[in-house]
């Protein structure tokens, strides 16, 4: 046994097109990444509450982190480190959406974000919709895996229907100051 370098003319270095796809699943973690630390910033530096919906992203985007960063270094091909973090991302999103419906309804008040003039659940939104983009675009981009994206993604679906079904209907105090989102209450009685 050698333990000398292999020989560029053996083993030659990866093709550009490998290099290309391994860009999706590297962009999602990134993307991840900047979502618990925006999660995280919301918490910790702008002292916001995180609701049952909020906590419930945060661990949707932790996980699909997660799932990418193990993925990145066990060197599972990037086209299934997609479909297994497909179904935290697309839960997360679903989640997000749902939160989102909710402070445009009325239904919550949630604070603005990171960007001082979206709302919370909003910016969640937008970032899942973008990891989602990048888990998709790691499948299309090599035509593998394109049904067990959508069923991986219909499974998130499903994980936030049951977050849902799961949080308590009067879960959030409708007073004192807006420090995280909470139930709106109407002044019919």
């Amino acid at each position: 046994m050698s333990s000398e370098t292999p020989n560029t003319a053996t083993h030659p270095a990866q093709p550009l097109e490998h290099n290309l796809q391994d860009m999706w699943t590297r962009g999602a973690l990134f993307v991840a990444v900047v979502g618990i630390v925006g999660s995280m910033y919301l918490s910790v530096e702008m002292n916001l509450k995180a609701c049952p919906y909020c906590l419930y992203q945060r661990a949707f985007i932790m996980a699909a982190a997660g799932v990418l960063a193990l993925g990145l270094f066990v060197h599972v091909p990037p086209a299934i480190q997609g479909v297994l973090a497909l179904p935290a991302a697309s839960a997360g999103a679903s989640l997000a959406g749902y939160h989102t419906y909710l402070d445009f309804a009325g239904k919550l008040e949630c604070p603005a974000g990171i960007t001082g003039f979206l709302s919370a659940p909003l910016e969640s939104f937008l970032i899942f919709a973008v990891l989602i983009g990048l888990l998709f675009g790691a499948a299309l981009h090599r035509q593998k895996f394109l049904v067990h994206s959508v069923g991986a993604a219909l499974l998130g679906v499903v994980f936030c229907i049951s977050c849902v079904r799961g949080v308590h209907p009067d879960p959030i105090s409708p007073t004192g100051p807006l420090d995280g989102c909470r139930k709106v209450v109407s002044d019919k009685k």
